[in-house]
């Protein structure tokens, strides 16, 4: 019946795919993927030959080919295991695995088992990514150099330390506890807790000098040591000592 022919070859040629819909090419019979994409089988089959993705065949993904999966482009994978570049699209898609970045290393068991025992730099250049990304992971990892002693693990904090957090400044709350400023900076601003520091106004500064650092620290509602470090930071002699 007129008006009711099949579409020509031209025709299927000119229908326009996305990469979505060409990642499905070779995933499934040309029939499933037609059935998927509400199209004719004969535009899944042309659009495939066109691509030069071999048709589908049911061959099980092993463990080792799965480890590989974005851990380099797509398509260099899709040669090394033989497989159609859509099915190895698929296969990432459903294992949730990202699309290969060069910028950002996928770590893997194995990767992790070479931190320590080789100079940053070789497993840099083994794994082809930059040092600082072999040497960040291994410091996460609170693995040492090759060479060194074990790093030691900071100790966890204890709700009696997290409640002078804030109360004074950082330093003094890290001479207090034995830790470092850091350790309490980052603790204080892990828990959310603003800085107690007060910043010294220009009538405060005045004052400085004028009167011993006690009575200055009393009339400010400072401690004598923050006054003391002020007078120092300003070069300001202590008073009566002119």
């Amino acid at each position: 019946m007129r008006g009711q022919s099949n579409p020509t070859t031209s025709q299927v040629l000119a229908r326009a795919w996305t990469m979505q819909e060409e990642s499905l090419l070779g995933t499934a019979e040309d029939r499933e993927v037609a059935r998927r994409l509400g199209c004719s089988r004969q535009a899944v089959t042309v659009r495939r030959h066109r691509l030069r993705i071999p048709p589908f065949h049911r061959r099980a993904w092993s463990p080792s080919e799965d480890e590989l999966l974005g851990r380099m482009p797509d398509k260099r994978l899709a040669r090394r295991l033989n497989r159609s570049l859509g099915s190895v699209r698929w296969r990432r898609h459903v294992k949730g695995i990202r699309i290969f970045n060069p910028q950002k290393h996928h770590w893997t068991r194995e990767d992790d088992k070479l931190l320590g025992l080789r100079p940053d730099a070789q497993i840099a250049k083994l794994l082809r990514i930059s040092l600082w990304a072999v040497t960040k992971r291994r410091l996460r990892l609170g693995i040492p150099p090759p060479g060194r002693v074990e790093l030691v693990r900071p100790r966890p904090w204890q709700a009696k330390e997290d409640a002078l957090l804030g109360i004074g400044a950082d330093d003094e709350v890290a001479r207090k506890l034995g830790r470092s400023v850091a350790s309490v900076r980052r603790r204080r601003n892990q828990l959310g807790i603003p800085s107690q520091v007060r910043r010294w106004t220009v009538q405060e500064k005045a004052l400085v000098g004028k009167w011993p650092d006690s009575e200055v620290a009393r009339r400010l509602a400072y401690t004598v040591k923050a006054v003391t470090r002020q007078r120092e930071r300003m070069g300001i002699r202590a008073y009566g000592k002119r």
